[in-house]
This record gives structure tokens, sequence and C-alpha cells, in this order.
């Protein structure tokens, strides 16, 4: 990373990719910063690797993924998945992946988030410990297996510089609203757990206000969530 590239990024915090280890993530500054400022610094000079990330998606977020996916987001919708393309940069000047097999190397990695327009995506992961970092090849492989949302398709993901792709959230939560219209824990409405979640027999059972496994879910009052992001308070709006 050149100096002048680095003068124009500020450290956001440190991605976890495996126990005790990750890669330091970097975020432009000021907020008037363009995209043509940092491809004169040097951002394209380092590797392309898309990240999955949870998210408090911030507007200007859901604007750009809005764009080629318009029904990625819940009116109201505050937690979100989204991957991008990030650029790695190596302290050593060395590769950001492994030679032995081709993988993200676990270690001491800087990576530059980046914005694809004129203007600087806002956006910061709200669980830096929650992220998963992959390869280009990787992330096309689990395209053509439909486990990867591209909306850029047929280009690949990695085609551009930061391309975003809201991703499928992990976990249903029942939506537990009072009569007030706020959150009440002691509701019981239409989204239970089946399988390992459900009855001895497997049959649907109701699990309480709490998330479960998308794969486990059934009922038609279940919204999208982060499987650690719980109800509770008033954040009744949140779920609408």
């Amino acid at each position: 990373m050149t100096p002048q590239l680095r003068s124009m990024l500020v450290a956001a915090g440190v991605i976890a990719i495996s126990a005790g280890v990750g890669a330091r993530f970097y975020l432009p500054t000021p907020s008037t910063r363009t995209l043509a400022e940092l491809r004169d610094a040097g951002i394209a000079d380092g590797q392309s690797l898309p990240i999955v990330c949870s998210e408090e998606t911030t507007k200007q977020t859901r604007n750009r993924i809005s764009k080629l996916q318009p029904t990625a987001f819940r009116p109201n919708q505050i937690y979100s998945r989204v991957a991008r393309v990030v650029k790695c940069f190596s302290p050593d000047g060395s590769n950001c992946l492994r030679p032995s097999d081709g993988l993200v190397r676990v270690g001491d990695l800087e990576a530059s988030l980046v914005g694809e327009d004129n203007s600087i995506d806002d956006a910061l992961p709200f669980r830096l410990d929650a992220c998963d970092v992959m390869t280009c090849t990787q992330a096309d492989a689990m395209e053509d297996a439909g486990t990867f949302i591209n909306p850029y398709a047929p280009s690949r993901f990695c085609a551009g510089l930061n391309r975003v792709a809201a991703q499928p959230l992990p976990c249903m939560l029942p939506l537990c609203l009072g009569s007030d219209g706020g959150w009440d824990d002691k509701a019981v409405v239409d989204c239970r757990g089946v399988g390992l979640y459900g009855e001895q027999d497997g049959g649907p059972r109701w699990r309480g206000c709490n998330a479960t496994p998308v794969a486990f879910a059934v009922g038609s009052q279940c919204v999208p969530t982060e499987c650690g992001v719980v109800g509770g308070g008033d954040i009744a709006g949140e779920w609408k």
C-alpha cells in the first residue's frame, strides 16, 4: 500500500478470519473521497477478495444494493448480510493468498474497502467477528452452486471494484408484536421450529420469540434476521 493511499484511509477495526488472527480493515476518509482519487493512489494494485459481513445497513448502502436488488430489503430493515469486494494489501508486499492452496492467508493482512461510484460507501460491519473472507474463485464456485447472490451476473462478482450485494440472512425471528405494535416477548405468532428445532417427531414447535436457522423455521410471521440479533425493547419497527 502506497503512503498516498494510506493517507486516504482510516482504520476501522480487525476482521476475524480464524481464532486469534484477522485482517486489518480500512475505510476511505473523508466521505467526499472519490474513486478516481483512490485509483490514482494505487488502490487497484491490491488483490481482490470478496468478504461477507453482518451490517447495520445505512441508507447509502441500501440505495446502492437496491439498484440491482430492488426486493432485497424489507421496509425499515436495519440488519443485513452484505457481500463486498475489497482490495487486499499484505504488509510485506507478498501475496494475500497462500501459495500452497490458493486460499486467503490467515495472518496480518490489510483490507481496504472502497466505493465503486463517485461517492464512498459509509457502511461499517457491526460484527467484525462474523465476516467470511474468501477468494474470488470460491465466490464464483458458490455462485454456480446457488449459495452466493451475484446481481452483476453474467459478470463475475470480483470483476468490479467493491461491488456490493445483499446475501440471505441465516436465521428467522418470530414477529412478536403486541396489540400496541410494540415488541412482546410473551406473544405467540405463526413462526415455529421444525426438524432439530421442532418436536421430538420433527413437527412444528413454538420456541418463543427466538431466532431459528432458516432451514428449520416455518410460518407466515417469520422475518429474516442475523442469528445473534434478538427482539426486545422498542424495536418493533425494525422487523415490519
